[in-house]
């Protein structure tokens, strides 16, 4: 997993680092889970994105740039796989 390597480099190095892996948080709630916590497909443009610079791929598929990211609830998601990183960490 990248991200893990990315943290055991440091560790490597004497640095101390943590990587909390969100996976469990997230089982049954992707794309197609139930209750979907992650943006799917996306066609309703917000006043914050801006596909066409953000992501020039999409410039002429009329998706915003919000699709595949998490909803509020997956943000939550995200939080308490971080809480319970820290939590098995002592911090």
């Amino acid at each position: 997993m990248a991200m893990q390597d990315a943290v055991d480099d440091p560790n490597r190095q004497g640095t101390q680092a943590w990587f909390s892996n969100p996976t469990n948080d997230f089982t049954g709630k992707g794309v197609c889970g139930d209750p979907e916590q992650v943006h799917g497909i996306v066609e309703t443009l917000v006043d914050s994105g801006n596909p066409m610079t953000d992501f020039p791929i999409l410039k002429n598929s009329g998706l915003s740039a919000q699709l595949f990211h998490p909803k509020i609830g997956g943000a939550y998601l995200y939080a308490d796989s971080l809480e319970h990183t820290m939590a098995n960490m002592g911090l």
